[in-house]
């Protein structure tokens, strides 16, 4: 298996170094040629708003109106200012150089201290025939274009790092093509069977030369195995220590008698048509609820605050709501045919929500995405489930989890530039694209001719969840650590963040705010797996997970924005990514012992249905909240419910058995 990580490493490198080098390459020659034009841009633009004010009044001077009577000369100028959020101000001067009327920005000196304020000036005169009466002044910052440099350098690393991640992914889904996944399965055999280790392999599809190698290496592993047995059981027939030992010797330096935990290689061709498929939704999430506000119509007897929270709570209650129902559907139709219909219904809700001109026909079209994002998830998830065994299961999940993650981490910045530069509907255009292109890779890499089957599974039922909650630590941690999370996560970071943003900022800075949660994740989740498991602190973590996520609303009174957004996005990201494996442990740990005569699958069932209605119940909360009081007190009684969660479980934790804890008692007699 080493050589086979190597033999991928090698590969990827490769590709990899060689995109870098040449992406690299175009975004420097880029940047230096933007470095090169937005400065005589700029002069240009203010150029051209100067001549539009000084034509206008030269128009009021020819019918008779000298310039020193000009009436709400200031309305003009301030709209363009308004409309040029560049200029640090706008002025009109008579002929002598007297400053008749001046609109400034607040952090500007206008046009008396332009020199010493570090503002390039622009003029143009105001003229009728041969007689010069004025001049209109335009005042642009030199920091402006500064920061636009610096905001393409940024645009530019962000695409760059995008690059690399999908190159890595999709460099990761050749190697689940048929004959791919052969000469994987070839190598893992022939490298195991150098080391003299003898466990079987997960079995595989095999066809032609290297498939019949294939058959042949299971064949003598089996074969080996066999004889194995046999030998074992005569010894113990006839009682012959020597010769029993001798074969345990044998046993154990050939691990004869071990099953191998390993996913099968077939196992990663999910990755790829997920990470698209949900890159394809992440792209939203920093000009949607912008998008769904200036389609909002206030006459309906609502605020634009709920208004704009009601498609994304449509959208989050159908995804929580049908996911449990969706399991065994997909199971029975096959989980490859049922991700790529999820993909193409999906498609068409992008595409639709982009051309939605009401919020009725976005929330529509939202809906039809939610359907076909909850099919997707749960045929990806079956398809794991499926091919793994209880040894397996962690690290096929692994493959499914990692891969949304990435897409959380690149999908919100792309999503934001698309959107800056070519609008929201471009953008939405492009998500169904990337969707359909999920469809093809899970055409291209999922097996066709699934048998479809009776499904093994249930649905969980209302006694299941009246049952788990039934159980104090069971709700505190269900409704007091796990919903508030999700309420938190779409309520704050996909809901409030972006809406508030937008006022000031384009959809690429929003963007690159969210991916901030992506990247915490991302680092976080792997190591906390790893020590939260060995160290034993997962009620600890879970509590300190979820005050760290409270405490992170309080960067939104402290920094200025952008900068009080981007920390609490990040601290949200790094608190969860601290809690959030833990709490699905502890789910798993406590239900086992509360109630061992329900299956771990309902116990599950139950908290992901719980979890996702966080993420209904997050967007309501803040927006009614926000309508009927202010965005302050919204965020005042996020965090209280949070941190009143987060202290109601540790509460729930010390006042329960001690066998809970330490996990010694037998599991009916924990109550």
């Amino acid at each position: 298996m080493n050589a086979l990580r190597r033999f991928d490493v090698a590969i990827a490198a490769m590709a990899l170094a060689v995109l870098v080098a040449g992406l690299a390459g175009i975004s420097w020659h880029t940047v230096r040629s933007a470095e090169t034009v937005l400065v005589p841009a700029l002069d240009r633009k203010a150029q051209s708003v100067a001549r539009s004010v000084a034509g206008l009044s030269a128009l009021a001077v020819g019918y008779g109106i000298p310039v020193a009577q000009f009436v709400r000369a200031e309305e003009v100028l301030r709209e363009s200012l308004d409309d040029n959020q560049d200029f640090a101000f706008a002025a009109i001067l008579d002929v002598d150089g007297t400053v008749f009327a001046e609109v400034t920005r607040e952090a500007t000196g206008g046009y008396a201290t332009a020199e010493a304020d570090g503002i390039t000036i622009s003029t143009a005169t105001i003229q009728t025939a041969d007689e010069v009466h004025g001049s209109v002044v335009i005042g642009t910052p030199r920091t402006v274009a500064e920061r636009l440099v610096r905001d393409v350098w940024i645009d530019v690393a962000i695409l760059l790092l995008v690059a690399v991640l999908i190159a890595f992914e999709l460099t990761a889904f050749a190697f689940t093509l048929p004959s791919a996944q052969l000469l994987r399965g070839l190598t893992q055999r022939l490298h195991a069977l150098r080391r003299g280790d003898m466990r079987p392999h997960p079995q595989m599809a095999t066809a032609g030369p290297m498939g019949a190698e294939i058959e042949a290496a299971d064949a003598e592993i089996n074969r080996v195995r066999a004889e194995h047995q046999a030998l074992q059981a005569a010894a113990d027939g006839c009682g012959d220590a020597g010769v029993q030992r001798d074969l345990k010797t044998l046993s154990r330096t050939h691990r004869l008698q071990e099953t191998r935990d390993s996913p099968p290689v077939s196992l990663a061709a999910v990755r790829a048509p997920v990470f698209l498929f949900f890159f394809a939704e992440e792209m939203t999430r920093p000009f949607l609820p912008a998008f769904i506000a200036n389609r909002a119509d206030p006459d309906i007897g609502l605020s634009v605050e709920l208004i704009v929270a009601l498609p994304i709570i449509v959208f989050m209650a159908i995804v929580a709501i049908s996911q449990p129902f969706l399991n065994g559907l997909s199971e029975r139709v096959g989980r490859a045919r049922s991700l790529r219909t999820g993909a193409l219904i999906a498609a068409f809700g992008f595409l639709g929500t982009g051309f939605a001109e009401t919020v009725a026909d976005i929330t529509a079209f939202r809906a039809l995405t939610a359907v076909g994002l909850a099919v997707v998830f749960v045929s990806a998830q079956g398809f794991v489930v499926d091919r793994t065994g209880a040894g397996q299961r962690a690290r096929g999940i692994g493959i499914f989890v990692s891969a949304i993650m990435a897409a959380m981490l690149c999908g919100p910045p792309i999503g934001g530039i698309v959107a800056d530069r070519l609008g929201d509907m471009a953008a939405f255009t492009v998500s169904a694209g990337i969707a359909v292109v999920a469809y093809v890779c899970a055409w291209v890499a999922l097996p066709r001719g699934e048998v479809a089957r009776e499904s093994g599974a249930r649905a969980v039922r209302v006694s299941d969840i009246f049952r788990v909650l039934a159980r104090p630590v069971m709700l505190a941690l269900l409704v007091g650590t796990a919903m508030p999370a999700k309420m938190l996560l779409i309520g704050v970071c996909f809901y409030f963040i972006p809406l508030v943003l937008a006022q000031g900022f384009e959809p690429a800075a929003i963007g690159r705010v969210l991916m901030l949660y992506g990247l915490a994740m991302l680092i976080i989740v792997p190591a906390v797996s790893r020590w939260s498991d060995q160290a034993r602190l997962r009620m600890p973590f879970v509590v300190m997970g979820n005050l760290a996520s409270a405490l992170a609303l309080l960067h939104l009174y402290i920094w200025p924005e952008p900068w009080g957004a981007a920390l609490l996005v990040l601290q949200i990201g790094i608190a969860q990514g601290v809690s959030t494996t833990p709490q699905s442990a502890l789910v798993g740990e406590i239900g086992r012992r509360v109630l061992p005569d329900l299956s771990e699958g309902g116990i599950y069932g139950v908290f992901r249905l719980v979890e996702r209605l966080g993420t209904a119940v997050g967007p309501l909360f803040v927006g009614l909240i926000w309508t009927l009081l202010s965005a302050d007190a919204a965020l005042a009684a996020m965090a209280a419910v949070i941190t009143l969660g987060a202290l109601g479980f540790a509460l729930a934790w010390w006042r329960a058995p001690v066998s809970l804890k330490t996990g010694s008692a037998t599991a009916g007699s924990v109550q």
